[in-house]
C-alpha cells in the first residue's frame, strides 16, 4: 500500500484543515438502530383485505344505468430479460420491512388501509389530520350543499384518443370525464360525451416495462352509442391511477425503478388527493414501502383484482409513466419539472430523515472534532459479485480514516430503521447490484464509492453513476481488474471472459449476465483502490 505513515499523515491534515476551515452546522445526528425481525418473508402472502369505503366516495343506486389473465414468462423472453433486469441474486429478496395496518380478511376484500398519520415533515409546522366526512345511515356523505364536489383538473380533449402506445417503455390511458374501474375484470370503462358509434379498446400492461410479457395487463374500453354504461356502484370525487405490481419486483432496484419513480411521476401532481387501484397486488409491497405510499395518497389503496364494486371516478390514469432506468427527464414533466432531486428529497421527507439544508454527518457535526472519522457504510452482498477478502477491505477503509458501518439490506427488518442508518453515514460503498439503490436515503452531497466488477463496466453509469449524480451525491467509481476477479481463476488468463469481454457481450445478453453478473466474485486490491478512497475523502470534508 505504498508509504502508510506519509500517506495516513496527508489525509488527517486534509481532514484537519477543513475541520478548522469549514462551517459547521450544529446538529448531531445519531444512529441508534435496532433490528426487530419484523419481515413477513413470504412475497406471496394473502391479498385479501377488509372493504372499507374509501375517503370521497358515495355509494349509489343509478336507476337509468344497467351492470354490465394474466400470463406465465416463456423462455425467450426470460433469456432477453436476464440481464436486462440487472438481477441483484444477492439483494433480490424483498425487504418485507413495514409494520402498519394489516387489515383482517373480509368477504369482500377490496381494499387495504394506508393509514392517515400526521405528516412528518423537516420544516415548517405539521399540517392537520383531515378528518374522514360525516356519513347518514346509509354510508353516504353529507355536507351542507349535498352531492358531489365538481372535478375540475381533468378536461376531456376533444377528438383526441384516451390511450398513447407509443413510448417505448410504457403505454399509459388517461380518461377525462366519465371513468368506471371493474375491478374483477380488470376492465376500465370510459363514457365519453357524446357517445359515438365505434368503441375502442386497449390492452394495456399497467407498469413501466410494457416489454415484459407477464406484466399484468388491464383493459381500457370506450362505450359505444349502443351500449349501456355499467352501474356504478360507488361515485369518487378525487381521480385515480391503476397500476400493476409483479414484473421485477422484490428486487429493490426494480421496486424504485419500475415502480416506485413512475408512481412518483404520475400521482405527485395530485398532491396526495388520489386513489391508488393495484392490480396484480403484492401485499409485502404495500407493506414495506406505506411510508412513501402515504406521502402519495391519503387514501385506501384497493386490491383491483378482489374488488367487486364498480367504481366512478372524474379522472382515471392507466399504467405509470417512466423517462428511463431509475431516472427522471425534467424536459418530460413540464407541469413540475420534477428531478431525481425531487423524488430523493420525497423519499427523505416520507421516513422523516432531516431536511435539505442539512449538512452530511461529517460536516454537520462539530462536536468532538479530534475524534470523528468519516463514516462509511459497506454494502456487503450474499451470493454472487462478493468481496472475498472483506478484512482486507475493513482494514484499508480504517487506514485511510473511515469509520465503517457494515450493512447487509436483506437482513434488516425495518426499512424506516435503516433509512436513517444510512442517513447517519456520509459515503456509501459497494460492489454493484440492488443494495446500492439505498444511496436514496443519504443526504445531498454524500458520496457513493461504486466497484465495478469485470466486464460490466458499459452499464455502470447507467444503473448507478448517473442516478447518483441525479440525485445530487458524488460518485465514485472503481473498475475491477481481472486480477482482482475470480473469473482469471476460473477460466484462465486466455480465455475469452477474461481476455475479451467485449466478444462475450457480442454474444448476447444472456451470457454477460450468466457469467460476469452472477459467476463472479472480487478480491480488492485495498493499494489500488486507495486512489478511490482518497477522492471520496476530498468529497466529504
Amino acid at each position: 500500500m505504498g508509504s502508510p505513515k506519509a500517506a495516513k499523515s496527508m489525509v488527517k491534515q486534509r481532514i484537519w484543515r477543513h475541520r478548522l476551515v469549514a462551517p459547521f452546522a450544529a446538529v448531531l445526528i445519531t444512529a441508534v438502530v435496532v433490528f426487530s425481525g419484523l419481515f413477513a418473508q413470504d412475497p406471496s402472502a394473502t391479498s385479501e383485505f377488509t372493504a372499507v369505503n374509501a375517503g370521497n366516495t358515495l355509494p349509489v343506486r343509478d336507476k337509468s344505468e344497467s351492470t354490465a389473465a394474466r400470463g406465465s414468462p416463456n423462455k425467450e423472453d426470460l433469456a432477453t430479460a436476464a440481464f436486462e433486469q440487472e438481477l441483484d441474486v444477492g439483494n433480490s429478496e424483498p425487504n418485507q420491512a413495514f409494520q402498519g395496518t394489516v387489515p383482517a380478511a373480509g368477504e369482500r376484500g377490496t381494499a387495504t388501509a394506508v393509514p392517515v398519520q400526521r405528516e412528518r415533515s423537516s420544516g415548517g409546522s405539521e399540517p392537520e389530520e383531515k378528518q374522514s366526512p360525516p356519513q347518514d345511515q346509509e354510508g353516504e356523505e353529507t355536507s351542507a350543499k349535498s352531492g358531489l364536489v365538481q372535478y375540475t383538473t381533468c378536461t376531456p380533449r376533444t377528438g383526441a384518443t384516451v390511450c398513447d402506445l407509443s413510448n417505448q417503455r410504457y403505454d399509459i390511458c388517461e380518461l377525462c370525464g366519465d371513468a368506471r374501474a371493474i375491478g374483477r375484470s380488470s376492465t376500465v370503462m370510459y363514457v365519453p360525451q357524446p357517445l359515438t358509434s365505434n368503441g375502442e379498446e386497449w390492452n394495456i400492461p399497467a407498469q413501466s416495462r410494457k416489454s415484459l410479457p407477464w406484466i399484468k395487463k388491464v383493459t381500457v374500453k370506450t362505450l359505444k352509442a349502443s351500449q349501456q354504461a355499467p352501474s356504478c356502484t360507488s361515485r369518487h370525487t378525487m381521480p385515480a391511477i391503476v397500476f400493476a405490481l409483479g414484473g421485477f419486483t422484490g428486487n429493490v432496484w426494480h421496486d424504485v425503478s419500475d415502480v416506485l419513480v413512475p408512481l412518483f411521476l404520475t400521482a405527485r401532481q395530485f398532491d396526495q388527493d388520489v386513489q391508488l387501484l393495484v392490480t396484480d397486488n403484492r401485499p409485502w409491497f404495500i407493506k414495506k414501502y406505506s411510508a412513501i405510499l402515504r406521502r402519495l395518497t391519503r387514501h385506501s389503496v384497493i386490491d383491483f383484482d378482489a374488488d367487486d364494486e364498480v367504481r366512478c371516478y372524474p379522472h382515471v390514469i392507466v399504467g405509470l409513466r417512466s423517462h428511463r432506468d431509475l431516472g427522471i427527464d425534467p424536459d418530460s414533466t413540464p407541469q413540475k419539472n420534477y428531478t431525481m432531486v425531487d423524488f430523493r428529497l420525497f423519499v427523505r421527507e416520507a421516513y422523516g430523515l432531516p431536511a435539505p439544508g442539512v449538512d452530511i454527518p461529517y460536516r454537520a457535526d462539530k462536536d468532538e472534532p479530534e475524534k470523528k472519522k468519516p463514516r462509511m457504510m459497506l454494502i456487503e452482498r450474499g451470493k454472487t459479485r462478493r468481496l472475498v477478502n472483506t478484512p482486507d477491505v475493513l482494514l484499508g477503509l480504517g487506514w485511510f480514516g473511515f469509520e465503517v458501518v457494515r450493512a447487509d439490506p436483506r437482513t434488516h427488518s425495518d426499512l424506516e430503521e435503516f433509512a436513517r442508518l444510512v442517513d447517519s453515514c456520509d459515503a456509501m460503498m459497494g460492489v454493484h447490484g440492488a443494495g446500492l439503490t439505498n444511496m436514496v436515503f443519504l443526504r445531498s452531497g454524500a458520496a457513493l464509492v461504486h466497484v465495478v466488477p469485470y466486464g460490466v463496466e458499459f452499464m455502470a453509469d447507467g444503473f448507478y453513476g448517473a442516478p447518483a449524480r441525479d440525485m445530487g451525491l458524488r460518485h465514485v467509481r472503481y473498475s475491477v481488474g481481472p486480477d482482482e476477479s475470480t473469473l482469471l481463476e476460473k477460466y484462465g488468463r486466455n480465455h475469452a471472459v477474461v481476455r475479451d469481454p467485449e466478444a462475450v457481450r457480442s454474444g448476447g445478453w444472456e451470457k454477460v449476465g450468466e457469467v460476469y453478473m452472477t459467476e463472479q466474485d472480487v478480491v480488492l486490491n485495498v493499494t489500488r483502490f486507495g486512489p478511490s478512497l482518497l477522492k471520496a475523502i476530498e468529497f466529504i470534508v
